[in-house]
């Protein structure tokens, strides 16, 4: 049989494109199908997972023969203000561990977080500029399944009669992976026009929350219900003015220390005194991994607040905390001009993932910034599947 004849028949495949769709399909599929629940069974599922699926994209951007663009799109968001705002945030973080108190340990610990940043970005800019439905139908699955099992293990666990026994530590872990990743699986399914299903799917969501074995994702879900709200009508104007807000939250949370004690939190007065006392570390920091480093030795008591820009602001000053306030105004403002279907879910998730930021020492943790490079990688593939909801007008000819 001749090669016309092939191309007639319909039987004229191309391998290496069937290979990256393959690879493409599978690497999506850990992220949005996989880490919601399987991340339930082992602690370390998620920092174990995350890259393999990253590496399954990377790769099959380069079987679609897209290595040339996928260096250019890298140079572009780099060079982009707030790509130049995160490259003078590594900077930085590299330049203060000449000055940390726990150099090898912080350095070790700087790489292992950039690995995952670097393969969280290039999974991000190797993904194609048009994704297929049945690839985003699974990440409504994918957080389905989470929240059922966690609410079969509550409620059972409540009538006495445990159904599924977790590890410690997980059922927390997915909860507030959850209160991010539900919503974006619920902007799927208003795309996709099935208003009544994103709804189910929100309260599923929100029910295993409530239940759950813990309460670490209760400001995270306030917060994200309340920017949804303000952002359901008028999406792009609540981007900029969520992202300002927390932007300055941010760069003013030293300063509410200052008024711990009318707050009723000593901590927090505690820690302005350690300010005041040291001021050229509030512009430098202490260098990268001070503040775990401190609380380990007993400097930093139990009575102080920690969160992921508390050590931000401990570890790198002022200047870190900058460096870092740019990239996340500008990821909330970009997320408002994401149009009706997708914007208000996007700020309702960027927003319980800074909450979580702000407040909650899991931001601190390793397998925090995992998370995040799944939330980036799942919002990023819904933004690119809603090319086919969009359908042309018929022409009528005269």
């Amino acid at each position: 049989m001749t090669t016309n004849d092939h191309r007639a028949s319909g039987t004229l495949t191309d391998p290496a494109a069937d290979a990256a769709a393959m690879l493409l399909r599978l690497g999506f599929a850990i992220f949005a199908l996989v880490i919601p629940s399987a991340t339930l069974m082992s602690r370390w599922v998620i920092v174990v997972l995350v890259p393999i699926g990253a590496v399954l994209i990377i790769l099959s951007s380069l079987l679609r023969a897209d290595s040339a663009r996928l260096s250019v799109r890298a140079l572009s968001h780099l060079a982009s203000g707030p790509g130049l705002a995160c490259l003078l945030l590594v900077g930085w973080a590299l330049v203060s561990l000449l000055w940390t108190p726990v150099r090898w340990e912080a350095a070790e610990k700087l790489f292992k977080l950039l690995g995952v940043v670097l393969l969280g970005f290039f999974a991000v800019i190797a993904l194609p500029q048009r994704m297929r439905a049945t690839n985003l139908h699974l990440i409504t699955i994918g957080v389905a399944l989470g929240a059922t099992l966690i609410l079969v293990g509550s409620v059972s666990a409540l009538v006495g009669q445990p159904v599924l026994s977790f590890p410690p530590a997980t059922p927390e872990r997915i909860v507030i992976l959850l209160s991010v990743l539900g919503w974006i699986g619920a902007a799927w399914l208003l795309i996709k026009n099935r208003r009544s299903m994103a709804f189910a799917l929100m309260v599923l969501v929100i029910t295993a929350i409530a239940l759950g074995p813990n309460r670490a994702a209760f400001g995270p879900l306030a917060a994200s219900l309340l920017v949804l709200a303000l952002a359901w009508n008028r999406p792009e104007a609540a981007g900029r003015i969520v992202g300002l807000v927390v932007a300055a939250a941010i760069l003013l949370l030293p300063f509410a220390s200052a008024f711990g004690s009318q707050l009723g939190m000593a901590g927090l007065e505690r820690w302005w005194q350690m300010i005041l006392d040291e001021p050229l570390h509030f512009l430098t920091g202490r260098g990268f991994d001070a503040g775990n480093a401190a609380r380990v030795i007993g400097v930093i008591g139990p009575e102080l607040p920690v969160s992921l820009i508390s050590d931000l602001w401990f570890d790198l000053g002022v200047l870190g905390a900058l460096f870092f306030a740019i990239p996340v105004a500008w990821a909330f403002i970009a997320a408002g001009k994401l149009g009706y279907e997708l914007a208000p879910a996007t700020l309702a998730a960027l927003s319980a993932a800074m909450t979580v930021a702000l407040f909650d020492r899991n931001a601190t943790q390793t397998w925090w910034f995992h998370g995040l490079a799944v939330f980036a990688i799942v919002l990023m593939s819904v933004e690119r599947g809603r090319y086919r909801t969009l359908r042309p007008r018929a022409e009528i000819n005269p």
